[in-house]
């Protein structure tokens, strides 16, 4: 009997976890649980192990199937959400291909549209470089509380299809050249700190929430050392998307929007109750 009862709560738990992560991996895991257990009910009996690879089997093949297959085509049509692309197209990338793999690359196809611009007006000035794109949204919109979208944890407001954060540029550190590599896998984590003289938000934003900093947990490797920051690829990714007409907003860190010289009124500080902005920008319509 306990066996049962830890054993359901733990499927709950990985069902909220991958609904959370995901959207849409808790339905795929809650139907393949059942699906599992109806199928593979005498093979359970006999080993767990088989039923159990039958289980992940089916999880990660429909998993798959319907993350590239069947979502991209279903957000359009009922969220009007469009999926960024996967492998490099009008200069735009993935940071990481697990912001595709977790479904976090939706956009609004406004948005789309704004970032081919500026990943192709970026290409003639660095052809040898992409405009790489982080957390975006999730597929479908799902109002949960009082009428908001569906969250994308641990972003406070890419809940709508209109918001996405972009990574910054950088340079092998050894040889001072542009590399489209980044310090971290996850694209977050690693900031550009103030120099001397520069304003240090952060520090006075973390003595009222620990929360400014809570991109550091989503480095999950990083390699730093190798790497340092490209203020002149950087700098015009923020001239480019200061001019991009339908973009109305961006967060980036005080101390670098006075470093590169920013009077845009487009330019707004996040708040400290946000996570901070010297590791990626925030755009949005």
């Amino acid at each position: 009997m306990f066996k049962k009862i830890a054993s359901f709560i733990l499927q709950i738990f990985l069902i909220v976890l991958l609904t959370v992560f995901t959207q849409i991996g808790g339905a795929i895991w809650l139907v393949m649980w059942l699906q599992a257990n109806f199928l593979c009910f005498k093979i359970k009996k006999k080993s767990y192990s088989t039923y159990l690879k039958i289980k992940l089997s089916l999880f990660f093949g429909f998993y798959l199937f319907a993350t590239f297959i069947v979502v991209p085509l279903a957000a359009e049509k009922y969220s009007n959400r469009v999926a960024l692309p996967i492998f490099a197209e009008n200069n735009i990338q993935p940071t990481t291909i697990w912001t595709c793999i977790l479904n976090r690359h939706y956009v609004k196809p406004k948005l789309r549209e704004a970032l081919f611009r500026i990943g192709n007006n970026f290409d003639k000035k660095y052809p040898n470089s992409k405009v790489s794109y982080l957390d975006a949204n999730f597929p479908f919109s799902l109002a949960l509380y009082k009428n908001k979208g569906f969250p994308l944890l641990p972003h406070l407001s890419h809940n709508d299809g209109k918001k996405i954060d972009l990574s910054f540029f950088y340079l092998d550190k050894e040889t001072q050249e542009p590399t489209d590599e980044k310090p971290s896998f996850s694209g977050y984590g690693i900031y550009e700190e103030p120099k001397k003289g520069e304003f240090n938000q952060a520090e006075v934003c973390l003595k009222q929430s620990w929360y400014y900093e809570i991109g550091k947990y989503a480095k999950v490797y990083s390699n730093e050392d190798n790497y340092s920051f490209d203020k002149k690829r950087t700098s015009y990714l923020m001239t480019l998307i200061i001019k991009e007409q339908s973009i109305k907003k961006f967060f980036l860190e005080p101390h670098l929007k006075n470093r590169f010289k920013i009077t845009s009124p487009k330019w707004h500080f996040h708040g400290c109750k946000a996570s901070r902005h010297d590791d990626h920008v925030h755009i949005q319509l």
